[in-house]
């Protein structure tokens, strides 16, 4: 098993753990949360341009252009952001 080092306290950390136990800085695997946000809105304005490009018998279509997309988005940042890893600190001061 991998150990990392947080950035904050310089202290070792097993891969997986969710809390550094030096600094108490909470980490983060995978894809930011935003980038989920922008797959969603991207599918659903593709899925509504292909709707509006055919007929109406056909508008099927961009309901499978969206889900499509979709998938592709997340099979996508799954490799670009697979061995992401991200300490997240608060610093409060008194």
């Amino acid at each position: 098993m991998n150990n990392l080092v947080c950035p904050h306290c310089r202290g070792t950390v097993p891969r997986g753990a969710s809390v550094c136990r030096g600094c108490q800085a909470e980490i983060e695997y995978g894809a930011p949360s935003f980038a989920f946000l922008v797959a969603i809105i991207v599918s659903v304005v593709l899925g509504f341009k292909t709707s509006g490009a055919v007929p109406e018998r056909l508008s099927f279509l961009g309901w499978v252009v969206g889900i499509g997309c979709f998938i592709a988005a997340n099979v996508l940042m799954g490799k670009v952001f697979g061995n992401r890893v991200n300490f997240k600190r608060i610093y409060r001061t008194k």
